[in-house]
């Protein structure tokens, strides 16, 4: 009996411990399997030797660079996929193949190899090739394979390009530029393409592209998404992979050159009886156009180097606007638009006894989209009135910069006026302020007036301490001066 309890606890934990796993570990991690083999190793002076990365249960979706082999050619790559139904499971492989071809007799070494698959590091301890002569015998399955010589491929024309762009030929000083990655694809491109290590081109190009001098505001692209759109009246899917707005601190000219980058193209099969051969692999160059970009100086003005820059609007809100003196109230000065709102500081407030203005809370919001970094940056205020009047919020919420839409300076100014009733309180802060214990006592003391000459008992009483201690200390003197005499008679 309590084995056969212990027998249906033990099951029950089982169950719970592979129901936990399943949650916790990736499927890709439990399924996707990932071998690196090689083919013969003694082969024909007209055979090739293989390598081949398989992907089981998974998908093949990048790879690194095949192993070089001394002596030996790197002929093409070709691809295959096989899908096989079992006990109605599906179960689906793929696997690419880097063919070798010797030129002479001989043996060959393939030394021990790393290979990166999916982001995962996969390791084959080598192998002794022997290359012999022209064999004479046929596998029955080559043309099933595609490994006959008579296998002949066509390159099929392209109808994409790789392009930097930037939306800006000449901004100003502080206005904010983009500058794109992408690739773009005809819809009527007829070629198989696919990206090359778009991670490690994506970083190398960075490099060489990013403007000195300057503040970034990354759109962190992490996978690039097709759009559909039209460059002269024809149809291209854009794949955007970076995108970027900066701000130049500086007037300078930036050049961008011609940047190569690496795609994968097809070739196909004309004359291949393989269902898996049908396609062979390499990777075609293409260049984007330079660009220039030439940074403006603002014009002359005494703040030119403290406003921001920018197409600004201001957008204000206040509780109310008609309130007595002492009475507090919260507004909020909202700069909206686009540019650099990082750079955006609190409004100068003027110092004034007509109102209390606390510190302000501030907060941002930004927006990434069309080519753009738009946002919004909020001052709210706590405000108390001191003083009865009618008070345009203008004389003290301002703020200046640099419209990039007009060319010119240009001022964010309140439309808010105050109407404050009531009594002043410019006086209110002495009145609750605490001057001390000497105030205090003022209430209590005479406020008759007094002879300087007047003699009073405090004198009398100052006057005979100071007798008396004068007494002391003379009789301590002749005390002291009698036990010292006679202390050298008794010596003599």
């Amino acid at each position: 009996m309590n084995r056969l309890i212990f027998n249906k606890l033990t099951f029950k934990t089982l169950c719970f411990l592979v129901f936990v796993v399943g949650f916790i570990v990736p499927k890709t991690a439990l399924c996707q399997e990932i071998t690196v083999q090689v083919g013969t190793t003694t082969i024909g002076l007209n055979e090739d030797f293989e390598v081949t990365v398989t992907v089981k249960d998974g998908e093949l979706k990048k790879y690194s660079e095949f192993p070089k082999i001394n002596g030996m050619d790197k002929a093409e790559i070709y691809t295959s996929q096989s899908i096989n139904f079992v006990n109605g499971q599906v179960s689906k492989t793929q696997a690419v193949t880097q063919r070798y071809r010797a030129s002479r007799q001989g043996t060959y070494f393939l030394r021990p190899f790393n290979m990166t698959v999916n982001g995962e590091q996969v390791r084959h301890a080598g192998a002794s090739i022997d290359v012999k002569g022209k064999s004479t015998t046929t596998n029955p399955f080559d043309s099933f394979w595609g490994k006959t010589e008579s296998t002949e491929y066509i390159s099929v024309k392209d109808d994409a390009f790789f392009a930097i762009t930037t939306n800006k030929q000449n901004p100003y000083t502080g206005e904010g530029f983009t500058i794109t990655m992408s690739f773009y694809v005809a819809v009527s491109n007829r070629a198989t393409l696919n990206f090359y290590e778009l991670g490690e081109q994506k970083a190398e190009i960075l490099k060489q592209i990013r403007p000195k001098n300057t503040l970034e505001e990354n759109f962190n692209i992490i996978q690039p998404i097709p759009e559909m759109v039209k460059i002269r009246g024809k149809e291209y899917r854009q794949y955007k992979f970076y995108q970027g707005v900066f701000y130049s601190l500086s007037p300078q000219k930036i050049s961008i050159p011609a940047i190569p980058f690496k795609m994968v193209k097809y070739d196909v099969a004309v004359n291949s009886q393989s269902i898996f051969n049908q396609m062979k692999e390499n990777i075609k160059t293409y260049y984007s156009e330079p660009i220039s970009i030439t940074i403006k100086e603002l014009p002359p003005h005494p703040l030119k180097d403290q406003v921001p820059v920018g197409n600004y609007i201001l957008k204000e809100q206040i509780v109310n606007n008609n309130l007595k003196t002492g009475q507090s109230v919260e507004y909020q000065f909202r700069i909206e638009g686009e540019g650099n709102l990082s750079v955006i500081e609190k409004p100068k407030l003027p110092k004034t006894g007509n109102f209390d203005f606390y510190e302000p809370t501030i907060s941002e919001m930004l927006r990434r989209n069309n080519n753009t970094v738009y946002g919004t940056k909020d001052f709210n205020y706590y405000i108390i009135p001191n003083e009865p009047g009618l008070y345009p919020m203008k004389d003290y919420f301002s703020y200046i910069f640099f419209n990039t839409r007009k060319g010119d300076y240009d001022t964010l100014a309140s439309k808010i006026t105050m109407s404050i009733t009531g009594e002043s309180r410019k006086n209110a802060s002495i009145g609750n302020a605490d001057l001390g214990s000497f105030y205090d006592r003022i209430n209590d003391e005479s406020n008759s007036l007094r002879s300087r000459n007047e003699i009073t008992w405090e004198k009398y009483g100052i006057n005979g301490i100071a007798v008396l201690l004068a007494l002391i200390l003379g009789l301590s003197f002749l005390v002291g001066k009698k036990i010292r005499q006679r202390d050298l008679d008794k010596e003599e």
